[in-house]
């Protein structure tokens, strides 16, 4: 209980927020589950328990998803940094026509692919292949080409930052995922509790209530 006793507006709301955080501790506490009152059942008890529980792996999510998004970006640094090793630009020079393969993508759109014999040069040496080239070209052509150490057509290089992304999405993943664990975790024993206690009280009532006509004087 709190007095004013000199009255002014900035007091009586200062008293009143006490009160409402007062009220507020007071109901948590009252709600806990080692609460010896006999009014608080026992699927209340382990409602509370696993609010409380879904709470911490809530907050606890938090860092263990930064540690997960570290060690992920950390492999894929690595990762990407032995991929790429040794990888060269050059150009290749077409030596025969160019080639259309109709092909589909894995969405099942139709896209034409091109390849053709080409040649280019590597540590003083030609090497020759059929490669993907970009259209139609002309034999003679130079189109630009990414190969790796041994000579040997590669893909290109990662782009800055994929190893970050890869990082980021991995730790997001993993905290959105714990998150909804958690959450479906409160929803389905909720669920089920509150089941238990309406098919209980639906019981209790049938055995409360008398059928109509055996009411005796």
């Amino acid at each position: 209980m709190a007095t004013v006793v000199a009255g002014s507006r900035g007091a009586v709301q200062e008293v009143v927020l006490v009160s409402e955080g007062a009220s507020a501790s007071l109901r948590l506490w009252r709600v806990r589950p080692w609460n010896p009152s006999p009014l608080m059942r026992v699927s209340d008890r382990v409602e509370i328990v696993v609010r409380a529980l879904a709470v911490v792996a809530v907050a606890v999510a938090v860092p263990v998803s930064g540690a997960i998004g570290t060690v992920s970006y950390t492999g894929a640094v690595a990762r990407i940094a032995a991929q790429d090793a040794g990888k060269e630009h050059v150009d290749a020079t077409l030596t025969g026509d160019v080639q259309r393969l109709p092909a589909a993508d894995r969405y099942g759109v139709h896209q034409d692919r091109y390849q053709a014999p080409a040649a280019w040069s590597h540590d003083g040496h030609t090497v020759t292949a059929t490669i993907d080239v970009p259209g139609p070209q002309a034999a003679g052509a130079t189109v630009p080409l990414w190969i790796g150490g041994d000579g040997n057509p590669s893909a290109a290089p990662a782009r800055p930052g994929a190893a970050a992304a890869e990082g980021i999405g991995t730790g997001l993943a993993v905290l959105v995922e714990s998150w909804c664990a958690a959450a479906a975790s409160v929803w389905i024993t909720g669920t089920a509790l509150e089941a238990r206690r309406n098919s209980k009280l639906e019981r209790e009532w049938l055995l409360l209530n008398r059928p109509i006509g055996k009411d005796t004087l």
